[in-house]
């Protein structure tokens, strides 16, 4: 397997798992009964984003991987997440935007 390989796959991982912790966050905002009214479309740029970095579409992955990063600030910003339960996926979103447009 050649290195660029190796890292396709990496980055497949990477997109697929957030996707799935985007999918956990939806659930966490729809079930914790606040309402957040961005859930969908939220689930929408995560789902999306891994399909797309799974076809090699890099570039509509990293505007919907930044999409996600903004409408994670905007929950925190309107308090329905705390800073504290963002920390960890908006790391997420900034990782993988680095490797989407390297």
């Amino acid at each position: 397997m050649k290195a660029g390989e190796v890292m396709n796959l990496s980055l497949e991982k990477r997109g697929f798992d957030f996707s799935i912790r985007i999918a956990e966050l939806v659930r966490y905002l729809r079930e914790d009964g606040k309402g957040f009214p961005l859930c969908d479309r939220l689930l929408y740029c995560g789902v999306t984003a891994g399909q797309d970095i799974r076809n090699g579409r890099n570039r509509e992955a990293a505007e919907l991987v930044g999409e996600a990063d903004y409408i994670i600030e905007m929950a925190v910003a309107a308090g329905y997440l705390t800073p504290r339960q963002d920390v960890h996926i908006r790391a997420d979103c900034e990782n993988l935007l680095e490797m989407l447009v390297d």
